[in-house]
């Protein structure tokens, strides 16, 4: 990989996402990392879990969430959340639907100090879901631990791979989410490593669709929509919201209606490399859990200075070093691609984003709404 430093320094705080670990009995087709049946020797253990807490504290991060695998298959879980609640982490625990999961542990994640527990559901229907997972009967057990949240009283979050078995039922899964009482929709783009079915991945004009009805679902639902690896997402509500208020403008001085109002859409930030930290099962840094590239690890390097000095977050935050039509885009500052699936797809982390339709240029703000105002 030709990195090309820079001083480049964090705009935000990051997203801090920890795989404790791989061990997970479940057979997942779209699983990325490379699930294990036992444990890895090379864990993290408790004692490096508990200073890697330590190391997160320092970092300040916006969010902090825990991943694997299934962490119910370390039974330090408990303990871990305890400390990063009494260390003042905002957490979210990332549970598998296995025999692990049930209601007496939501209760425990929750009364350890959990703010939210993120749940996988990957359609609206059993077939859809199951088909996704691979596994039958996960559907209903998928909505039994949410009921298990629910009472629990803790926040729920859902995360759903966007492929193409569900990239139509968005609006049906929005509904059954929406009578859950979640607060967050997580929406992964898919990035093509671990072992995925390719006839299942969307192509750039099949995301612009999905983008539009995630805006769509997104101005009437009652909880927030985030994606992950899918910075383009960002330009796209740009895109939506400018044309919205041009719209809006042309309307009033059209009717001279005072009391036309835009709704900003229910979203919260695109996640990508360039406020995501991720920690591996083995302490191993990347920007990204779906990114095989390694900054450092918090075994040796604090890691802080891994996630504001390492080449490879520098490089990644230099939006100079993307190439392509990624590096001429007037958006690059404000998303800069995927670069865990232009690597996953091209072999080059710096490459355009396989599945952005976006072509550069092709957002130019009208002037009827400004000739409107001078006249």
């Amino acid at each position: 990989m030709n990195l090309q430093p820079a001083n480049q320094q964090p705009d935000a705080a990051p997203i801090v996402m920890w795989e404790l670990t791989r061990a997970c009995r479940l057979n997942c087709v779209h699983c990325p990392i490379g699930a294990q049946q036992k444990r890895s020797p090379l864990e993290l253990s408790t004692y490096e879990a508990y200073k890697t807490i330590d190391q997160v504290v320092a970092l300040r991060p916006d969010e902090f969430i825990l991943t694997g695998g299934d962490l119910l298959e370390r039974a330090d879980i408990f303990q871990l959340i305890d400390y990063a609640r009494r260390r003042s982490l905002k957490t979210t625990a990332t549970v598998t639907v296995s025999s692990n999961l049930t209601g007496a542990a939501v209760g425990k994640i929750k009364h350890n100090g959990a703010d939210r527990i993120a749940i996988a559901l990957d359609g609206a229907v059993p077939e859809q879901h199951d088909g996704e997972r691979g596994i039958s009967g996960q559907f209903g057990a998928t909505l039994l631990a949410l009921r298990w949240a629910r009472t629990a009283e803790i926040g729920i979050e859902v995360n759903t791979l966007l492929s193409r078995r569900n990239m139509l039922d968005l609006p049906r899964m929005a509904e059954l989410l929406g009578d859950i009482g979640i607060e967050r929709w997580n929406i992964y783009v898919m990035v093509p490593v671990g072992h995925p079915k390719q006839s299942d991945m969307l192509n750039g004009e099949e995301v612009e669709a999905a983008f539009g009805a995630l805006f769509d679902l997104s101005q009437r639902t009652s909880f927030s929509i985030r994606t992950f690896e899918a910075p383009h997402y960002r330009r796209f509500l740009l895109e939506q919201t400018a044309r919205a208020r041009r719209e809006t403008l042309d309307r009033y001085f059209d009717s001279h209606d005072a009391q036309i109002v835009l709704r900003e859409p229910n979203v919260m930030r695109a996640a990508a490399g360039d406020d995501v930290v991720f920690i591996s099962h083995t302490g191993e840094v990347s920007a990204s859990p779906l990114l095989p590239l390694t900054a450092g690890n918090v075994r040796y390097q604090p890691l802080g200075m891994v996630y504001r000095t390492a080449e490879m977050f520098a490089a990644i935050r230099d939006k100079s070093n993307l190439k392509g039509k990624c590096l001429r885009c007037e958006f690059r500052n404000i998303c800069g691609g995927s670069r865990a699936r232009a690597f996953a797809m091209t072999g080059d982390v710096f490459a355009a984003d396989p599945l952005c339709a976006y072509q550069p240029g092709a957002f130019v703000p009208t002037a009827a709404s400004i000739a409107r105002v001078e006249a």
